[in-house]
């Protein structure tokens, strides 16, 4: 007699969590201190995608206005399409403390 052959079940893939990422972008704590961990380990790529994330949950007409970074700047930031200069990434990390110090 032959046996039914039985089904394999496969494992049921792992799903993605949920992840408002605008939470962890609004920590400055946690922007800045990876922001500096990549500098200091001389990934600029990540570097510059970290600023680029936060800035992306910032009102770009705001900062422009109140922290001196044009939009157009900013915008350029976002799509990679200039290599920012000291000055600039000062700029930014300022507006990232100040902006999301005040809204904890």
């Amino acid at each position: 007699m032959r046996s039914k052959a039985t089904a394999i079940k496969k494992p049921a893939k792992p799903r993605l969590q949920a992840h408002d990422s605008s939470r962890s972008l609004a920590n400055p704590d946690r922007v800045l201190k990876a922001f500096a961990q990549c500098m200091k380990e001389g990934d600029h790529e990540a570097a510059r995608e970290i600023l680029a994330a936060s800035l992306r949950q910032m009102n770009k007409a705001k900062l422009a206005r109140v922290y001196d970074i044009p939009r157009r700047t900013a915008y350029n930031l976002l799509q990679k399409r200039s290599m920012p200069g000291l000055d600039l990434i000062a700029k930014v990390c300022h507006a990232i403390h100040s902006e999301y110090s005040v809204s904890r």
